[in-house]
């Protein structure tokens, strides 16, 4: 994934509505595997904070490119 996520993507991966991810959305940065770190309002509501951390993030996990031979071997 190369370009941003969107607010319909986020809020398919954790579960509220596009409209409560555009209004709680703060900033979001890529990380060095290509995932998405999404950072969220303090100001959002509990109900709607189920799928983040605690500290108001979501990870967007980055799919494989296609051909990307590598593999997790964590021993």
């Amino acid at each position: 994934m190369h370009d941003i996520p969107s607010n319909a993507e986020i809020a398919h991966q954790i579960g509220i509505s596009e409209a409560e991810v555009a209004h709680y959305r703060e900033e979001t940065f890529r990380l060095g595997d290509g995932s998405w770190l999404v950072h969220f309002a303090f100001a959002m509501p509990m109900e709607l904070r189920q799928r983040l951390t605690g500290s108001f993030t979501f990870i967007l996990k980055a799919t494989p490119e296609q051909g990307d031979a590598r593999q997790n071997n964590w021993i």
